[in-house]
């Protein structure tokens, strides 16, 4: 049957009855292939299997031009004929599917990432444990050890200090005397060894030979032994303003300590106090420790070791200058090193506190204006460098006398040129607000005059009677 045939067959074949009404012999093989180009997808296969029946037509369920469709057999025209029985029930189930697998999907992955968090969270605290345990660990092998050491005296000097118990002292008192004295540094670990040993109440009064480098238990002994004879004391004032060597002169005069062995232990030798260490030593500067003798009244053993006598003048020195002096020099920018310097020229120059904070005031104004005035001009500097420094040098150096001479050094002297006292310290640390840069005083009525200008000054020299009227 040709193509023209093909097209001129009955509307109302249907599927079911063409097999039995249209003959096998009038398709041709060419025909059969015509029909199968033009209704059969490209990848269907059209040769036959062993178990191959012979073609079929069949018009479309859902053609409305009367088309006939071929089927190679009836297998594949029950798939067809399921696939177009593919309802919209079926799309929804399948909608639902996949939603309830993505729901089912983001429920794991919330499964997943709680798991990670409680291991992570686990992690951390096993991690935060065990820095714990180690450094209660680190802490109390710490704590032992430093109490090993106090008990033991180790790391501790070998000085010897003559410490006295006064009478019907009990084991608190004697504990925060030695503290004081630096033989121990904890009185509460003393009273609790004292009181296992049964100490309490046998230690006798007086004077005992103690060192730092001793165990608590021979320091426990040491005041358990009969005191030695008691010592006579003397009773020396020293006033501000006085020089190093003149201190020592009056150390030697009263029979504490020889003079020279004094200021070599002074200006050597180091206690571990706090200000020690803001204290340097320099090629120009002459007395090392020369200002940190605090002016006071002070009482000392006859013939007593030098090192007690400086270790009681350093105490007395670290307890009169307090935090707030050192926050004061934090805030105004000086050292405690330009603070004693020039407090010592302050106080060498004048004798009251209300003139000590307008002296001050002049040097500071200098200090701050140094392309205008290059030089302090203190004369008190100019007799530390004759009086002092000349005299007891070694190998006379001129170049040190000039660093301490105002008049020919510029800024501050290496260091201090005496002992000031606490009003000369609070003097520099809170001066007068002025704008003078010049003060002179009447040496016979302690007056002081104060200029802005040369011209100025030079009229006060006349007012003081320190140069005649011409």
């Amino acid at each position: 049957m040709d193509e023209k045939e093909l097209d001129t067959a009955p509307e109302n074949v249907t599927a079911e009855n063409a097999e039995e009404n249209a003959p096998e012999e009038k398709i041709s093989e060419a025909d059969a292939d015509i029909v199968s180009e033009e209704n059969v997808p490209d990848d269907e296969s059209h040769e036959a299997d062993d178990g191959y029946t012979p073609a079929h037509y069949a018009k479309p369920q859902d053609s409305t031009e009367g088309e006939i469709v071929i089927y190679e057999n009836d297998e594949e025209k029950d798939e067809e004929q399921e696939e177009g029985e593919y309802s919209e029930d079926d799309e929804e189930n399948d909608e639902f599917d996949e939603e309830e697998e993505e729901r089912a999907r983001r429920r794991e992955e919330l499964k997943r990432k709680k798991r990670r968090k409680k291991t992570h969270g686990r992690l951390i605290f096993a991690l935060i444990m065990v820095t714990l345990v180690i450094s209660v660990s680190v802490l109390g092998a710490v704590a032992v050890i430093t109490v090993a050491k106090e008990i033991l005296g180790l790391d501790r000097s070998d000085t010897e200090f003559s410490v006295e118990i006064p009478n019907d002292s009990g084991t608190e008192a004697i504990a925060n005397l030695l503290t004081e004295e630096g033989i121990i540094t904890n009185p509460t670990l003393f009273r609790v060894v004292s009181k296992v040993k049964g100490a309490d109440g046998t230690y006798i009064a007086g004077v005992h030979k103690l060192k730092p480098n001793m165990t608590y238990g021979d320091v426990i002994e040491a005041l358990q032994e009969e005191a030695i004879n008691p010592r006579e004391f003397v009773e020396i004032t020293f006033p501000e303003g006085i020089r190093l060597i003149d201190a020592a002169a009056k150390l030697e005069e009263a029979g504490v300590c020889s003079a020279s062995d004094f200021i070599r232990t002074f200006n050597s030798t180091t206690f571990g106090f706090d200000f020690e260490k803001q204290v340097k030593a320099s090629a120009k500067k002459f007395y090392k420790m020369e200002g940190y003798f605090f002016p006071d009244t002070y009482q000392f053993y006859l013939e007593e070791d030098p090192k007690n006598v400086v270790k009681k003048v350093f105490k007395n020195y670290e307890n009169k200058v307090t935090p707030n002096h050192y926050g004061r020099m934090n805030d105004i920018d000086m050292t405690l090193e330009e603070v004693m310097t020039l407090a010592s020229i302050v106080q060498a120059e004048a004798a009251y506190s209300s003139d000590m904070k307008m002296v001050a005031s002049v040097f500071l104004n200098r200090l701050n204006n140094p392309d205008t005035f290059p030089l302090l001009q203190s004369d008190p500097t100019t007799n530390y460098a004759e009086e002092v420094i000349a005299p007891n040098m070694e190998v006379y150096s001129q170049s040190i006398c000039d660093a301490y001479d105002t008049y020919k050094g510029g800024g501050l002297p290496p260091g201090p040129i005496c002992n000031p006292g606490i009003e000369a310290i609070e003097a520099v640390l809170y001066p007068r607000e002025t704008d003078y840069f010049f003060f002179c005083s009447d040496l016979e009525t302690g007056e002081f005059f104060y200029a802005e200008t040369l011209e100025e000054h030079e009229a006060n020299l006349i007012a003081a009677h320190l140069v005649a009227a011409e």
